[in-house]
């Protein structure tokens, strides 16, 4: 169960992060040296914990998916796409939201004391073998149904985006 709660806190860090990384990319926030070190922070557990979650190979695996945004722009971009859609409305570029910038410190602290109580609770690697016992110890089925279902989220995303974008 701990570990679905620290995967569930990570999608909320990611989103949190990529809405956060918009505004600093602009140079709008107003403590950037702390958000860039909490990211830092935060992509350091996000590596322990896909590590001692899912065992080092598909660990580092999905670290690198999430990393290079992979995660994020197959799965966790329409939590985003009301910022967009206010954006291409309205050529400024609202402030950050103080309670999410606020928050995020607190979402990468907690998910530190949770990854470290993890260490003590769960077993190494234990997730991938809840998985592959759902698939009687295959990973090649887990791994087809999520390449499928990066696709299909993809092209989604196209579609609903080209659609989007010819309208505006």
């Amino acid at each position: 169960m701990i570990n679905i709660i620290i995967l569930f806190l990570i999608l909320v860090g990611l989103i949190m992060h990529r809405y956060l990384t918009n505004f600093w990319e602009q140079g709008m926030l107003p403590y950037p040296i702390g958000f860039l070190t909490f990211a830092n922070i935060f992509t350091v557990i996000q590596l322990i914990n896909f590590i001692w979650i899912f065992g080092f190979f598909v660990g580092i695996i999905v670290f690198l998916l999430t990393f290079f945004q992979i995660i994020y722009g197959s799965f966790l971009w329409p939590f985003l796409l009301p910022q967009l859609i206010v954006l291409h409305k309205k050529p400024i570029i609202p402030k950050a939201n103080p309670f999410i910038y606020g928050s995020w410190s607190y979402v990468v602290i907690g998910l530190g004391l949770l990854t470290i109580m993890n260490f003590f609770i769960s077993n190494y690697a234990s997730l991938t073998k809840n998985i592959t016992g759902f698939f009687n110890g295959s990973y090649i089925t887990p791994v087809f149904w999520f390449i499928g279902t990066m696709i299909i989220a993809n092209l989604i995303r196209i579609y609903i985006l080209s659609r989007y974008l010819k309208k505006s």
